[in-house]
């Protein structure tokens, strides 16, 4: 089995026959969609896709590090919420977290993890925003979503890219006190939210 593990055997006889097969199921892209993509850029992943990734490039970037405040957050109040989440009581019982545990969500501040300080938010990096994610997520998928979506799709990210200063000062307070609940509602003629 040494054979398939040569890079040139294994480019030629399978990985460039299956990238152009590959190619002839993509559907063809609209305009809207080619300016979605030319719009942003890629990290790493661009070198995954391109079938010739450099690893060692890849492994030049420095490990991601919590800050003594992100880490202080994942062991007190994100270890607290996790204490207090049941999530066959949430899902098939209630279907849906008990009182404290929303209000407890919203004293620590859980939707603002994103939200600069200077809004009233924690101001978390996306490291600390994912393992606060992967953390909850083992103790309850149901919470891990309810603090995960405001924090990845949620208004304020969008807020914080594109608003205007005083949409920021109006919205982002409230969306870090939690006295602002987001919502994020998707619709197309085919589907909707």
């Amino acid at each position: 089995m040494v054979v398939p593990n040569l890079v040139e055997f294994r480019r030629e006889t399978l990985t460039r026959p299956l990238l152009a097969i590959y190619r002839k199921m993509l559907p063809t892209m609209s305009d809207t969609e080619r300016e979605a993509l030319e719009a942003g850029n890629v990290w790493w992943d661009g070198e995954l896709f391109s079938g010739m990734p450099e690893w060692d490039r890849l492994m030049s970037y420095p490990a991601p590090k919590l800050s003594d405040e992100e880490q202080a957050f994942i062991d007190g109040p994100c270890e607290k919420l996790c204490e207090m989440l049941d999530d066959w009581d949430i899902c098939h019982e209630r279907a849906d977290m008990p009182k404290e545990v929303w209000d407890y969500i919203i004293e620590k501040r859980f939707f603002a993890m994103i939200i600069p300080k200077q809004y009233g938010g924690l101001q978390f990096s996306a490291y600390a925003n994912a393992a606060v994610i992967t953390k909850l997520a083992g103790r309850s998928p149901t919470a891990s979503s309810t603090v995960g979506v405001p924090n990845s799709l949620g208004p304020a990210e969008l807020l914080l890219h594109y608003g205007t200063e005083e949409q920021k000062q109006h919205y982002l307070p409230g969306l870090a006190a939690g006295t602002e609940i987001p919502c994020f509602a998707l619709t197309s003629p085919q589907a909707g939210s």
